[in-house]
């Protein structure tokens, strides 16, 4: 099987389910491991994307649907913003607070109760700011910032509805999918390129403390693949996350342990592998010796043969030396 001709789903089985023939990437360029890095990392990203694009268009179309029925009229000027009413909502589905006070004055004991209230995720909206809390993180926004980006603006609820209808869900989506996808593939491609790195750097310990001749290339190559796996656990976790909200702390670690497990895994078959070879040279180079002795000593044997007719020659000539005659032939005596 030649390197050029494995394709892009072939090398995720082998990398998933084939350990014993990671042999096949040793020696591709590094640049061939490169670029299944962006790959993986690509369809890694959009399939997070995909999903969290859906989950928040839907609670999208859920707050269209909220601002459209339920929500009371409000306006949004000179960055000042002002509700008919004081709102308290809240959607289970999401675990989302909504609470809207524009009054004249909001003290602090007040702001602080708000605060309290908001117990997962949520806007307090007040006269001149919003305040976004998530996890109890808690991050402001000045209105009076729009009036510096746009100019004078004027918003009221029947001109947002207006201009949702104008864009349309389908052109809200494809903007919100491009947001979410640069952003996500940025993190996904700079935090798997720090785990390529750090698990490249243990595949060279492992190789030096199994005594096998792995240079860094090498440990690159292999890595990469020892991190499919864990990719693609990766995106099922992201997904599973968005989806039912499903969290567990020690994800990242089972994350690189399986990675680290996959390079020991590797290594030693590797090792074996060229145990086993070295055993098959030793084999043959038994063989090859036997081959040479007993070819030496055949031609010893055959040497001797050669010497030894010549001599039995000689004694049968010294026997019957030319010019003498047989004992029953006459030599003239008789006559």
């Amino acid at each position: 099987m030649e390197n050029k001709k494995i394709g892009f789903f072939s090398r995720i089985k082998i990398a998933v389910a084939k350990l014993e023939n990671y042999g096949v990437f040793l020696e591709e360029k590094i640049a061939v491991a490169v670029k299944y890095f962006f790959l993986i990392v690509l369809i890694l990203s959009i399939g997070i994307t995909a999903i969290q694009t859906y989950d928040m268009m839907k609670a999208f179309k859920k707050g269209y649907e909220y601002i459209q029925k339920e929500l009371p009229d409000f306006t949004l000027e000179n960055g000042n913003l002002q509700f008919s009413e004081r709102i308290y909502a809240y959607d289970e589905e999401y675990d989302i607070y909504m609470i809207a006070d524009t009054g004249e004055e909001v003290t602090e004991e007040t702001l602080q109760n708000y605060k309290k209230e908001v117990k997962s995720t949520g806007f307090i909206l007040l006269k001149d700011k919003v305040i976004y809390k998530m996890r109890g993180t808690e991050t402001e926004y000045d209105y009076s910032r729009l009036s510096e980006q746009y100019g004078a603006l004027t918003l009221n609820k029947e001109s947002v509805l207006q201009e949702i209808d104008r864009v349309g869900f389908t052109g809200i989506t494809i903007t919100m999918f491009l947001v979410v996808f640069v952003s996500v593939y940025l993190v996904q491609l700079v935090s798997t390129l720090l785990d390529w790195i750090m698990i490249a750097i243990f595949a060279l310990i492992v190789a030096r403390v199994c005594r096998i001749s792995m240079n860094l290339k090498h440990c690159f190559n292999i890595s990469i693949y020892a991190l499919t796996l864990s990719i693609i656990l990766n995106m099922v976790y992201n997904i599973a996350y968005t989806m039912t909200g499903f969290y567990t702390e020690y994800f990242r670690l089972v994350y690189l342990l399986i990675s680290y497990v996959y390079v020991i895994a590797v290594i030693l078959m590797i090792k074996t592998d060229l145990w086993k070879q070295q055993m098959e040279v030793a084999k043959i180079v038994k063989v090859q010796k036997e081959i040479e002795t007993l070819k030496e000593t055949e031609e010893e044997e055959e040497s001797k043969k050669e010497n030894q007719k010549p001599e039995k020659d000689d004694d049968k000539q010294e026997e019957n030396p030319e010019g003498v005659l047989g004992n029953n032939e006459p030599d003239g005596s008789e006559i």
